[in-house]
């Protein structure tokens, strides 16, 4: 694939492309306005890259629809001055951000436009407002060296050279910000998480196997197309012969969500499942339920079983071993196993979604060996994976609630059977999550544990796969560190050290700090004081229509634009939060964002080899130590606590 990663500047004075060639390692920059109108040499480039892929950030929505409008109209321009020409195509941007404001459909469809588009804002499904994130963003958590504002604003008259100059240098910035982005997504990056997990790859194996142009789909998306292909394929219809709506039902009856399988031997449970089973769920209403069980709290929600964990520390020794049972592809299995499909597309659905399930088992095993394999495997589990989502989606074709309720709260239900014959064979469960259950077994009941699994697997037709583990150490019910007997790690919310772009990495250092002392016994200031990498000291914050940021140093006042990067220094500023003065918001006109006395380094530009020594590690040190204070004092290592009224199952 031959690629140009792009980015244009649209300014009432100024339109500007700007275009790196990664295979040359050329910029190319191409502008209009009143120094120079280069448009005609914009147009023969485009020309002469016929082939290639222009690769941008939201480029589907904004500057393909900008280019391919100046591709189809600029013969019309030459009587236009450069100014007139530019202002043109600003108010052409314009408008096409006011139809994305509104989600009015884009004029250009991705099929009719001149140049080849690969759009990394989509690929990544940013385009979901769950997992939204700006260039800027991405360019905090990538750890850049700059992250730029646009120096100037679009409206501003009488553009001067050097303000022209300023906003190539800020596109440039964009540009192979870009380019990095697009190395992560092709996994040509050192990232834990997408090291060798090439995005765009995966996409071309899956159009070159089952025909699905989905170079700028995101997951859920070719999930979703994958479904539609075998659905019809089972069905023997058309594309244009889907249904273009879900099945939309008053209410749903929670009897018949509930698996027939589903029994408990305790009165509290049988209780339980009997006021449940009476319950109906209207369109606004939510499964949502709590139980005090065996001194565990569980909460029922549309999200799945959670036990209420609080602080705690749980630890293997010579007596009792921790065990992390999970039920393999849950969701789908629940769907399958019980025969359950959206009542409006019949039986076909099923037998389509278990064609799909046991295509990707049976290719499984060859996934590691065969790389287009693997790409297949991949797009089979986007498939069957999406179908749950998918049920709860007013806006898709398989919208059934009644088949996501079923899903939910058997899944639930079906847990609180494994959990119901662990406790009363003196097994004692610490924490319980949508598809799993952690327990902690005396050794001499190892054969008990085995004898429950047996019974709950060939009772329910799910698979469990067991994970041992040699300690746990809980915060929140969120927030936990599990080391594996073999001595991998787990991490989640406060523990965890390495992240999906699209979420918040300020003050990686802790987790990295917690992490060494949980699993290493180094304190957590040996940890902080001698850490080298400067970007894993930084915080972020982002300035909305509400508030902005200010830096107050020496009696000299600092406004920040939009997000800023800093880290708790030693000397700096205090940085401040401060209302707009058009703001609406009811809260206070001024904060602090560190409180107490603590200073902060705005460090928009900071290069990789700059030295830690103006960090205030004791900052980073206290947050660390916080979390581990609320550990130690409420978390001690749980005894298995004995029932005497305990019942028997076996």
């Amino acid at each position: 694939m031959n690629i140009l990663i792009y980015d244009i500047e649209t300014m009432h004075e100024l339109f500007l492309v700007c275009i790196y060639n990664p295979e040359t390692k050329e910029m190319h920059d191409f502008q209009v306005s009143r120094n120079i109108n280069q448009l005609d040499g914009f147009i023969r480039f485009t020309e002469q890259h016929a082939d290639y892929y222009w690769v941008g950030y939201n480029n589907l929505r904004f500057d393909s629809q900008v280019v391919e409008w100046v591709i189809r109209n600029h013969d019309n321009w030459h009587e236009l001055t450069a100014i007139e020409t530019a202002a043109k195509i600003a108010q052409k941007a314009a408008d096409v951000i006011h139809d994305a404001d509104y989600d009015v459909f884009p004029e250009y469809r991705e099929e009719w436009l001149t140049l080849k588009q690969l759009d990394l804002f989509r690929v990544n499904h940013y385009d979901n407002k769950n997992r939204r994130v700006s260039l800027k963003r991405l360019e905090f958590e990538m750890d850049l060296e700059n992250i730029e504002e646009m120096p100037i604003k679009h409206d501003k008259k009488s553009l001067t050279t050097e303000e022209i100059n300023l906003t190539i240098q800020y596109c440039h910035n964009d540009v192979m910000a870009t380019y990095e982005f697009y190395k992560v997504t092709t996994g040509d990056t050192d990232h834990p998480l997408y090291k060798g997990n090439n995005q765009i790859e995966l996409r071309q194996d899956i159009e070159e196997e089952f025909g699905i142009p989905c170079l700028n789909y995101s997951d859920s998306k070719i999930g979703d197309e994958m479904i539609k292909k075998f659905y019809c394929q089972e069905k023997g219809i058309q594309y244009s012969d889907l249904p273009k709506k879900g099945f939309f039902r008053k209410e749903v009856k929670v009897r018949h969500c509930i698996a027939d399988y589903i029994t408990f031997q305790t009165p509290e449970l049988q209780k339980f499942l009997d006021r449940i089973s009476k319950e109906r769920l209207t369109m606004k209403d939510d499964f949502k339920e709590s139980l005090e069980f065996f001194g565990n709290t569980y909460t029922f929600a549309k999200g799945g079983l959670h036990t209420e964990n609080k602080p705690e520390i749980f630890e293997a020794d010579n007596d009792t071993i921790i065990v992390d049972w999970d039920v393999s592809s849950y969701y789908p299995a629940i769907i399958i196993n019980n025969g359950r499909y959206p009542a409006h597309l019949g039986k076909e659905f099923l037998l389509g979604y278990k064609a799909m399930f046991d295509k990707r088992l049976e290719l499984k095993p060859l996934a590691k060996k065969d790389k287009k394999i693997k790409g297949i495997v991949g797009a089979l589990k986007l498939a069957v994976n999406s179908v749950y989502g998918k049920s709860s989606d007013m806006q898709n074709w398989i919208y059934d609630r009644q088949l996501t309720m079923f899903t939910t709260i058997t899944g639930e239900l079906s847990l609180l059977m494994l959990i119901e014959a662990y406790e009363l064979a003196d097994i004692h469960v610490i924490s319980a999550n949508t598809d799993g259950v952690t327990i902690m077994v005396k050794k001499c009941y190892i054969d008990k544990m085995d004898e429950i699994n047996k019974w709950w697997m060939e009772t329910t037709k799910y698979e469990l796969e067991r994970t041992d583990y040699q300690k746990i150490i809980f915060s929140t019910v969120n927030d936990y560190l599990a080391i594996k007997t073999d001595g991998e790690i787990k991490k989640k919310g406060d523990f965890l050290t390495d992240f999906e772009l699209h979420k918040n990495k300020s003050a990686r250092i802790v987790p990295i700090a917690l992490e060494a002392y949980y699993v290493h016994d180094i304190p957590v200031a040996t940890t902080i004081c001698n850490h080298s990498n400067i970007f894993d000291f930084c915080l972020r914050q982002k300035s909305s229509k509400d508030f902005h940021y200010e830096g107050i140093a020496n009696g000299n006042k600092t406004v920040y634009n939009k997000l800023i990067r800093y880290y708790v220094s030693n000397t700096g500023e205090k940085l401040l939060k401060v209302k707009n003065e058009n703001s609406d918001s009811t809260a206070v006109d001024m904060s602090q964002v560190e409180a107490g006395e603590w200073l902060a380094t705005v460090c928009n530009h900071l290069t990789k080899d700059t030295p830690t020594t103006n960090v205030n590690f004791a900052y980073y040190i206290e947050r660390a130590e916080k979390i581990i204070s609320k550990i130690q004092l409420k978390g001690k290592k749980r005894r298995v606590v004995v029932n005497p009224n305990q019942l028997s199952l076996f």
